[in-house]
């Protein structure tokens, strides 16, 4: 095999694994496919091309599960993240990309760490401040594609039901994606026409585990999965300093 089609093989293998399993604990598929993706790219280009999955993956999701969306929550946070989403990617061509990659690994690690925490250290963040966390959320994802933490940090605070919180936790994310992906193509066109059909293929590959992992949800006790998948965000956030 040549080295192409081992890095293909592994990106294929890493995100079927993660968006069967997104649904089913909770992280996000840009929270473990992006360090995936930055060992075989430059971390802008990882956060670029892992965006593109994450929205085709979004918009699937969404169609799984836009009856339960919250309008309301939708409007408090998703339009104001759209302002934070351009400007953290317009911040990030502007960085340096050794600062971009400790960003995205110290977030990372700070995701799942909170993994060990017992539930009563849950960070649930009041609704009034609702348009700060839209603003961060939407910066964070702009700038190193990492959205969910805080996002859902604030969602949690409404005490949602399992299929309300992923429809519109999905729907904020969309919002983001569309917003930060115009940024990114701009900054960086070459490197989606060189991805070209290999992204393609992983997108496939993560609809379908997205819709396994529908059809999981139904049927699994996630606790033990969600630790497993925590210590390997850490590993490959430690991983992102060597």
């Amino acid at each position: 095999m040549t080295p192409e089609l081992i890095e293909l093989a592994v990106l294929i293998a890493v995100t079927f694994a993660v968006s069967v399993l997104t649904l089913m604990t909770g992280f996000g598929i840009g929270t473990i496919l992006t360090p995936a993706f930055a060992y075989f790219y430059d971390v802008k280009t990882a956060v670029f091309l892992v965006s593109i999955v994450h929205l085709a993956n979004n918009m699937l999701k969404y169609s799984l599960f836009a009856k339960h969306v919250n309008k309301e929550i939708l409007k408090r946070f998703g339009l104001i993240s759209i302002a934070g989403a351009i400007g953290g990617s317009l911040l990030q061509g502007y960085m340096d990309r050794e600062v971009v990659t400790i960003l995205l690994a110290i977030v990372l690690i700070v995701v799942g760490i909170s993994e060990f925490l017992p539930a009563r250290y849950t960070i649930q963040i009041p609704r009034k401040y609702d348009p700060i966390g839209g603003l961060l959320s939407g910066l964070l994802g702009g700038l190193i594609g990492n959205q969910g933490a805080i996002r859902s940090a604030y969602l949690l605070g409404y005490r949602l039901e399992k299929e309300v919180f992923i429809g519109t936790a999905t729907a904020i994310s969309v919002v983001i994606d569309l917003s930060r992906i115009p940024v990114y193509v701009f900054n960086q066109s070459e490197q989606l026409e060189t991805a070209g059909l290999n992204l393609v293929l992983i997108i496939g590959v993560a609809f379908v585990g997205t819709l396994i992992g529908k059809e999981v949800l139904k049927k699994i006790s996630l606790e033990r999965f969600r630790i497993i998948v925590a210590v390997f965000v850490i590993i490959a956030a430690i991983g992102l300093f060597l």
